[in-house]
């Protein structure tokens, strides 16, 4: 356990492909959200989303001014993204991203929340964000149906050789 564990970001087409169960890439991702999960309860990792991208899957596309206010202040730790601690987005962030003509803005934002926030790994399924200077998760490919206890093929919690539970090392 650490004080301070390394961050993993969970970017918005990763996020669309866990919500969505109708998505291509569904059960790999639900697999390696499970995975990451367990990282998580071991205090091995913070899940992080940028919070734009977080509040659309917990309030909707287009949730009214207070909404949006009081959602970082009280955000409901019920969905299936629960443990994943929104980024707040600032005005700083906007105006920066204003400024960058050359990739789509949610990417953007995306990679400049890395930055800012010191994130080195991130969960995505969009192929675009290998050209940048983060690690990217592995996707894990699920040995049964997703929602069966035993989901990945390399679970964290089996014991190892020696008797001992993996723990994880981490670069991040």
């Amino acid at each position: 356990m650490s004080l301070d564990p390394p961050k993993v970001m969970l970017e918005v087409s990763f996020l669309t492909a866990v919500a969505d169960s109708t998505h291509a890439q569904h059960d790999v991702c639900v697999a390696t959200y499970l995975h990451l999960v367990r990282e998580y309860e071991h205090e091995r990792l913070l899940l992080v989303a940028v919070g734009d991208h977080l509040r659309t899957f917990d309030l909707g596309e287009s949730p009214d001014e207070v909404e949006r206010t009081l959602w970082f202040m009280r955000r409901r730790r019920s969905t299936v993204f629960a443990p994943v601690d929104p980024l707040h987005v600032a005005w700083q962030h906007r105006r920066a991203i204003g400024r960058m003509h050359d990739m789509p803005s949610a990417r953007g934002l995306t990679v400049l929340m890395c930055e800012r926030h010191k994130v080195r790994r991130i969960a995505t399924v969009d192929p675009a964000f290998a050209e940048f200077a983060l690690q990217i998760v592995e996707l894990i490919e699920p040995v049964g149906p997703v929602g069966d206890a035993e989901v990945a093929a390399d679970s964290p919690d089996e014991p190892g050789p020696d008797g001992d539970a993996e723990v994880a090392a981490d670069a991040g």
